[in-house]
């Protein structure tokens, strides 16, 4: 048994982990301050404030992020502010620049209120012509009631959300005529007097109220879930642009907001999902107090970061330029991460700024995400395809705008990704996205397919949803959707413009739904084209399976200005869009016979194929995958705990060919992977799978006691990992010493009466056929030596003999009893499968098995000589 040394060892090392368990729990009591420490770019003013007190602080934001001189002044500024205002009322004009947000902190917008002559505003990066707006990107105003109307002359990534505005709402600058500009997005906004478009080419309006109706607008106006809308036609008329109006939104949560309370104290609030949704929604949501909200800086490392997610945190990014070493992962159900002031997230060589899980419920809002100069395969990921997501809590992406190149020279350094945005989760909902391969930058035009990207959205997962979606310039297909049962309202599109005639021949458009897809609905699609460099004829801009082609509704084309042509609109339907055309624009309103779905046909194939990966992050693994193909992927990260996985997969697979013949010459040709037979053998020695270096139980000694990783945090772990092992060690010392030697002395079988019964003759009289094995004779008894057998381990016994010992494991045993010729053989006998025989000098004797080593008082056969059976009954063994 342990002595009392192991005993009090063993006491000792559980109660060293059961302390670092409880550490746990201490981090979950953690509270961030609240109010929380605001950076210098972050301005929060009250109504007590003088008026040319917040004037003068905004009038030096805009001297560095705003302007017409030079124009478009702070497009690829490093400088960015965000404008908090608490309730109350502020006589203040307010012009808003290049990443610069403007924020009420109330509960609903009429809380804070802007009574001046222009109040919150934006007008034309330029005054030297009419086409004045059409750079005028990234801004936002949020929450707030603007009183004696609003301008708000902006283009893509310059949202306008929960707001009120007492009379016109005016999305471009009047000089000459309207100021043309390409927005655009506006959700959850109440308007007293009339939306003036103006010469916006396009706009996306969600939730929203207006009192007195819409004018204005060039090509494609979409109105959903709106109150006062126009009503639908398709194509533009002498009255205005073409119009979708769908009367409810199918699911929508408003975006996260913040607020402050009187006592000073700031909370973040969540709206709830809504389905079906006609109007505005100023409600509060869940209310989650500043405490649990970790208010990020942009010299914070994505560990650090990433250790307050971990912890089941919230957080808020304040302005800046993050930098990341690694991306932020957001693994937790219902988590929110909301930038303000445009918080723009580098991301990391060789991976995403932003990596979300499968998870349910999460929000991302208000980020700019920026391609690094050393690549990167996409900027946000989300999901790894394997989860569908859940119908009753979904989640969104609001304001979401993305860039490749732009702020970079690329003579000097490239920017890169092959993705922007990709989606693999089901019941995801994107509201107000913008992907941007950079069509001009920091030193004017970009040619020659610099700063290359491929496609900006990849949709794979199922139930996916988008509320105006723009996505520009990419080098391959502009949308890939492959998810079944996807939906678009609103999509705006520029092919790239420095591509040459080889983009056409590829067969590249602008949006493109897979043939694997058997539903999706698409809801004022335009794709535009201006290529600038080469005469490049382009044969559609949308490309969908011919069963799908009637759930479009007004999708357009659209010639921009240079050369070369589109040739349709949608698949072999609608008119070519050309320097020569008709039209500037033109739309596809007609609807054709329904085509029946048309399944694959498959035809199967086995594929093999070989990658192995080598990864070192803040957990150092290597995987290795081995097949038989022609090709090799190695991938090298940098890591802290190692283990090696081997997996050798051998894989048939069905593949799927579809022919498919539209009006005209043209035949289209897919393969997808249907039913795949998989055979895996892993073997891996792991030492810990997290993938990260911070350890969650001990994540408050890294923040603020050691900095953002800390020595600290890596003593405490050894010292944890140590007590476990040793606590561990006592309890296997435990089992064996106390439980095993009880097995062994219960089962002790007497050699004797073994030979007993095999020594006898077959003529043994019937009337000792149960006799019990106790019942031995002096002789016998003398000479016997115990035979114990222990289950599941070695048999040993001694010989009649003077002192010879043999020990076998679950072997054959031999020795010779005194007095006898002939030998003696004994097998292991553990269970119902063993079975003992024994060849006895009497004749041949089958030992049957025993039951079990605790059960024994049964009848079973224990031996046949030659000539009769006999049985023995066991009572005892002695």
């Amino acid at each position: 048994r342990p002595d009392a040394t192991m005993m009090a060892l063993a006491c000792v090392s559980l109660g060293c982990a059961v302390a670092a368990l409880l550490l746990r729990p201490a981090v979950a009591m953690v509270h961030r301050p609240n109010p929380p420490a605001w950076p210098p770019n972050v301005h929060v003013f009250g109504p007590e404030d003088e008026a040319s007190h917040i004037e003068t602080i905004v009038a030096e934001a805009f001297r560095k992020n705003g302007g017409q001189k030079p124009i478009n002044h702070g497009e690829f500024s490093l400088s960015r502010f965000a404008f908090l205002f608490k309730p109350g009322e502020y006589r203040v004009d307010v012009p808003v620049g290049y990443y610069t947000q403007v924020l009420g902190l109330g509960g609903h917008p009429r809380d804070v209120a802007f009574d001046a002559p222009k109040g919150v505003f934006c007008g034309d990066g330029s005054d030297a012509d009419i086409s004045g707006s059409l750079n005028t990107f990234w801004r936002s105003a949020e929450n707030f009631h603007n009183r004696r109307g609003m301008l708000w002359a902006t283009s893509q990534g310059a949202p306008l959300r929960r707001l009120m505005v007492g009379g016109n709402l005016t999305l471009a600058e009047w000089k000459k005529g309207a100021g043309y500009s390409s927005g655009g997005f506006l959700g959850n906004v109440k308007v007293d007097g009339t939306i003036m478009a103006g010469g916006q080419q396009q706009y996306c309006v969600r939730n929203a109220d207006i009192s007195r109706g819409v004018t204005g607008g060039i090509w494609s106006m979409l109105y959903l879930g709106c109150k006062g809308a126009p009503a639908s036609h398709c194509g533009s008329t002498n009255d205005g642009p073409g119009i979708v109006s769908i009367d409810t939104t199918p699911v929508i949560a408003e975006k996260p907001f913040v607020s402050v309370d009187d006592e000073g104290r700031y909370h973040l609030h969540v709206p709830m999902a809504k389905r079906n949704q006609a109007g505005t929604d100023f409600g509060w949501g869940s209310v989650i107090g500043f405490e649990k909200v970790y208010v990020a800086r942009d010299f914070d490392s994505a560990a650090a970061i990433n250790q307050w997610l971990r912890d089941d945190f919230h957080v808020v990014l304040t302005p800046g330029i993050y930098h990341l070493e690694a991306p932020l992962e957001v693994m937790q159900d219902n988590q929110v991460v909301l930038g303000i002031g445009f918080a723009t997230l580098v991301a990391p060589k060789g991976h995403p700024a932003v990596r979300v899980g499968n998870v349910n419920g999460v929000r991302i809002s208000g980020i700019l995400l920026q391609a690094g100069l050393h690549g990167a395969d996409t900027l946000l990921e989300w999901g790894n395809g394997s989860h569908q997501g859940n119908e009753m809590n979904p989640s969104f992406l609001h304001d979401i705008f993305m860039r490749v190149g732009g702020s970079n020279d690329p003579a000097e350094a490239q920017a890169q990704a092959n993705v922007m945005l990709r989606i693999a989760s089901g019941h995801v909902v994107g509201d107000n996205i913008w992907l941007w391969r950079a069509d001009h930058d920091v030193t004017g035009p970009v040619r020659h397919e610099e700063n290359p990207c491929d496609t900006g959205l990849v949709v794979t997962g199922n139930d996916v949803t988008m509320y105006g979606l723009a996505v520009e310039h990419t080098l391959k297909d502009l949308v890939q959707w492959s998810g079944e049962n996807g939906q678009t309202f609103f999509y705006q599109s520029e092919l790239p413009y420095d591509v040459t005639p080889a983009y056409g021949d590829k067969g590249y458009v602008g949006y493109r739904v897979n043939d694997t897809v058997r539903c999706h609905q698409a809801y004022g699609v335009g794709v535009y084209h201006y290529f600038r460099d080469h005469a490049v004829t382009v044969h559609r801009g949308i490309a969908v399976p011919p069963w799908l082609e009637n759930s479009l509704e007004s999708p357009l084309s659209v010639f921009l200005e240079g050369y070369g042509k589109m040739l349709h609109i949608l698949n072999n339907q609608g008119a070519a869009t050309t320097r020569v055309s008709s039209g500037q624009a033109q739309w596809w309103c007609e609807k054709g016979p329904d085509v029946p779905y048309l399944p694959p046909t498959a035809t199967t194939t086995v594929t093999s194929a070989t990658a192995s990966s080598s990864t070192t992050m803040t957990t150092s693994w290597t995987h290795t995958i081995t097949m038989t193909n022609t090709y090799t992927i190695s991938l090298t990260t940098t890591s802290t705990t190692s283990f090696t996985t081997t997996e050798t997969l051998s894989t048939t697979s069905s593949t799927t060919t579809r022919s498919s013949t539209t009006t005209g010459s043209t035949t289209t040709t897919s393969t997808t992977a249907s039913s795949t037979t998989t055979s895996e053998t892993v073997t891996s020695t792991t030492s810990s799978s997290t993938t990260t270096v911070n350890i969650p139980m001990i994540g408050f000694l890294a923040h603020p006691l050691t900095g953002s990783a800390g020595i600290m945090s890596w003593i405490a772990m050894a010292v944890v990992v140590q007590c476990c092992f040793v606590a561990a060690l006592a309890v296997y010392v435990c089992f064996v010493r106390c439980i095993r030697p009880a097995d062994e002395s219960r089962v002790s079988v007497p050699l004797s009466s073994l030979l007993r019964l095999l020594s006898r003759k077959s003529q043994v009289d019937r009337s000792r056929r149960s006799e019990s094995l106790s019942n031995l004779s002096p002789a016998r008894r003398s000479a016997a030596r115990a035979l114990s057998v222990q289950p599941r381990s070695l048999l040993s016994t001694w010989s009649p003999g003077p002192n010879d010992m043999t020990q076998r494991q679950s072997s054959l045993w031999q020795a010779s009893p005194v007095g006898r010729s002939g030998s003696l053989r004994l097998s292991f006998m553990d269970s119902a499968m063993d079975s003992g025989l024994s060849q006895s000098p009497g004749g041949t004797a089958l030992l049957s098995p025993w039951n079990n080593r605790r059960s024994i008082a049964t009848e079973s056969p224990l031996w046949r000589p030659h000539g009769d059976a006999r049985m023995a009954t066991w009572s005892t063994i002695p």
